[in-house]
């Protein structure tokens, strides 16, 4: 229901109770109590959320030993731009800085089941399931907050590595640069060996 229509509706629920009309000077006016006033704003604060989130009731999935959110879900197969406003909505995520943040495309469907976990009373954890087999249900899902959090470790790995290459070529050319004034037989076969182990994939 849109602002307008519950506009229409409430007004017309007002006017029709009995010794609300306005007088004849002010055609545009009606008297309300407080109860109603208050139900009336209850009403457009639901409405306006509603609209927000498409009335999609977001879940948290959570990581099961530190707790961390690692992303959203909801009960059932939903339009995916509806489903990433609904999780905006839900934790206010801002576009630009927010790792929370859900696009359209961080959303699929698949299907889950609860499995409980052991050594753990009343604790569930969800896995994916047969579509429409015994005790599997319908979601909507992002991990995004997982997927962010995979993408930064994966970029602290290749620096790493990265570091870790540019030391030894460092090294390696320094050694080199010696042994060409020391005992440059030395630095041709230090070169030769470190070019056959590199083609195997690396050196030791």
């Amino acid at each position: 229901m849109s602002i307008d229509t519950l506009l229409d509706r409430s007004w017309q629920e007002l006017c029709d109770k009995d010794d609300r009309t306005s007088p004849e000077e002010y055609p545009d006016m009606c008297l309300i109590t407080r109860g109603e006033l208050s139900q009336f704003l209850v009403d457009a604060s639901f409405t306006w959320k509603e609209s927000r989130n498409h009335g999609i009731e977001i879940e948290e999935s959570r990581e099961i030993d530190s707790g961390d959110v690692m992303g959203f879900f909801a009960r059932g197969h939903f339009d995916r731009h509806k489903f990433a406003e609904a999780c905006n909505d839900y934790t206010g995520a801002d576009a630009y800085y927010d790792r929370r943040y859900v696009k359209p495309d961080d959303c699929r469907h698949e299907w889950w089941r609860t499995v409980p976990v052991s050594g753990e009373p009343g604790v569930v954890s969800y896995h994916n399931a047969e579509p429409r087999s015994r005790g599997a249900f319908a979601v909507t899902v992002t991990t995004v907050v997982e997927d962010y959090e995979r993408k930064r470790t994966q970029r602290w790995i290749d620096e790493h590595h990265k570091g870790r290459a540019a030391g030894f070529a460092d090294g390696l050319n320094w050694a080199l640069r010696i042994l060409d004034r020391v005992n440059p037989e030395a630095g041709d076969e230090l070169l030769r060996r470190y070019r056959e182990q590199d083609k195997k994939g690396g050196a030791e």
